[in-house]
């Protein structure tokens, strides 16, 4: 505990020195993570056994583990367990014989150890306990030596990388295993853990353009991708040389029923398969290191927006804001579906007019919860818009799953697609440009407010198959070819506003309900998605620019969710006007 609480209160500055492998700013984030969860599982069950105690406490470090530090710490300390098996009990020579196989196993999980890392005091720390374990006479004079001698050695990794001595700093991790051992001396020395809650005070150097110096515009290697596997004999050496190639900073670590894998990648999904083949993948985590990184050096944004995939918006304004999306799920013929993640729209449309059955469901609480808890920990304050409630138990799930973290506000916005995405893009605008949470509160309110969608109907048999037609209604309109439009208003029921015969009619009819929504009010935005079909959209950009002088904000495939009800050939229309 006394270790993990100076390594968090510390954590703020481990994150303003990342810049090894990755400037993403997240390595105090990360080992804090690591640390926490060692703590919340096994401080309420302590063991008299050191066998029994460090094999829970690696277990608890492996199922916790986050980032590159966090694996290679998680591995040290399974290490460790293996080191101190079937002792009764532990001299400060045993302890350092343990901790020598520790670092040598840290050192075989990497398939490229660098020298200037987290494993580099590791490894110095321990051959230097292995060279004086003889010599201590306890466990204090043990660690306060060696505590010197890492020190040291993460002052040295400045030198060691060519990251590093550009920006400046240390080794993040490096620091941050020097951070765990100055909480345990505090602790034998003063007899508290609360001094070591307070932030180091040699941390008072402002590190605010460490990020800057060593600034990237793009990443070879993309997604910090992580997985934990479970099961019996994993065999952890052909799991690192079947995924070695798919990318860097690769981490294979634990024991052979439990493993973690963290790899540097821009498949992930790729990756998950293959190792899927060796046990089962209880725990995922995908980060965009590119995007973190970029938004270390846009801004001094203090708020996070969150939203889900039924926000249809560009992949490129969502990497502009660091808008975060939690996804949905979707069944096709009973095959689970994770949408832009496993299915991406494009894909969902060409199996979409095969399908026998296909359903959407809300994301699953895990999912919910993970992406709250990384944006409250990115930002100061966070706003989060989603899919009409009257729609799906999206926002119920949103409200019941933030409601621990006391800095994020969940917004109904009574819509979807782009009727959401628009409303989601004004809130993200606010924030980039330094609003509070209340002032992007208030404007994304005002959007909801303010946002109309109008959505032309092509093919009728999912509105038939969804309940809103009755079969006889849906073969009458068929027959007599009219072209519904649909709008969703008030609390994001979708009613039909107007009837059509013909595609024609159907495509002038939208555009008059826009002319008269919008008539008399300035500042229109709008934007535009569909259903597999680029060239309705194309006709209502043209006619709209032509009307109203402006382009859309963006073009966009519509999400599966709105497809599923839809069907191929829908097109929607949303825009914001001011008073």
């Amino acid at each position: 505990m006394a270790a993990a609480s100076k390594l968090i209160a510390n954590s703020p500055h481990l994150d303003a020195i990342n810049v090894f492998p990755v400037p993403d700013g997240d390595t105090g984030a990360n080992m804090a993570g690591t640390m926490r969860s060692i703590v919340s599982s096994t401080g309420k069950t302590v063991e008299r056994s050191i066998e029994k105690m460090t094999a829970q406490i690696a277990e608890s470090a492996l199922d916790g583990a986050k980032g590159n530090s966090g694996a290679i710490l998680a591995q040290f300390l399974c290490g460790f367990a293996e080191g101190v098996k079937d002792m009764p009990k532990l001299s400060p020579s045993d302890f350092a014989q343990a901790a020598s196989l520790a670092a040598k196993r840290s050192c075989e999980a990497i398939s490229d150890p660098k020298d200037g890392t987290i494993l580099s005091v590791i490894r110095d720390w321990a051959a230097h306990l292995h060279a004086n374990g003889d010599n201590y006479r306890d466990f204090h004079h043990l660690l306060s030596d060696s505590l010197e001698y890492a020190r040291n050695s993460a002052k040295c990794t400045t030198e060691k990388l060519a990251e590093l001595k550009a920006a400046g700093v240390v080794d993040a991790g490096a620091q941050g295993f020097v951070y765990l051992l100055e909480g345990i001396v505090d602790l034998l020395e003063n007899g508290k853990i609360e001094k070591s809650f307070l932030p180091d005070a040699r941390n008072s150097k402002s590190f605010a353009n460490v990020q800057d110096k060593v600034a990237v515009e793009s990443l070879d290697f993309r997604f910090c991708t992580e997985f934990l596997l479970k099961g019996e004999g994993i065999d952890r050496a052909a799991i690192r040389d079947s995924i070695c190639e798919m990318g860097d900073s690769l981490i294979v670590a634990g024991t052979p029923a439990s493993v973690k894998i963290h790899i540097h990648t821009n498949d992930p999904d790729a990756v998950e398969k293959i190792v899927n083949g060796y046990g089962e993948v209880v725990k995922r985590k995908v980060d965009d290191m590119l995007v973190q990184h970029k938004r270390l050096l846009a801004d001094d944004r203090t708020v996070g927006i969150l939203t889900d995939s039924t926000c249809d918006l560009p992949d490129e304004v969502l990497e502009k804001y660091d808008i975060r999306v939690v996804p949905m799920r979707l069944s096709i013929d009973d095959k689970d579906f994770i949408d832009r993640v496993t299915l991406s729209s494009s894909e969902f449309y060409k199996i979409l007019p095969s399908a026998k059955r296909a359903l959407s469901s809300q994301p699953t609480p895990g999912d919910m919860k993970r992406a709250y808890a990384k944006v409250s920990s990115d930002y100061e304050d966070v706003v989060s818009l989603h899919v009409a409630k009257v729609l799906s138990g999206t926002f119920q799930n949103a409200l019941t799953v933030s409601s621990p973290f006391d800095n994020v506000s969940a917004i109904d916005s009574k819509m979807l697609t782009i009727g959401l995405g628009l409303p989601v893009l004004e809130a993200a605008r606010a924030a980039k440009k330094g609003a509070s949470a209340a002032e992007v509160r208030r404007v994304a309110d005002r959007a909801v407010e303010n946002v109309k969608i109008f959505v032309t109907i092509d093919c009728l048999d999912y509105a038939v198959r969804g309940g809103r037609l009755s079969k006889g209604q849906g073969m009458i309109a068929k027959a007599l070819n009219i072209k519904p439009i649909l709008q969703f208003a008030g609390e994001g029921h979708p009613k039909v506003v107007a009837k059509s015969f013909g595609v024609k009619r159907q495509e002038d009819a939208l555009i008059k309900l826009v002319k008269d929504n919008a008539y008399g009010r300035g500042n229109f935005r709008y934007a535009i998605s569909h259903a597999d079909t680029p060239e309705t959209a194309e006709r209502f950009r043209r006619v709209l620019k032509a009307e109203f002088g402006a382009e859309p904000e963006f073009v966009v495939e519509a999400s599966p969710v709105l497809g599923l009800h839809s069907g191929p050939g829908a097109c929607a229309v949303a825009f914001i006007t001011d008073e």
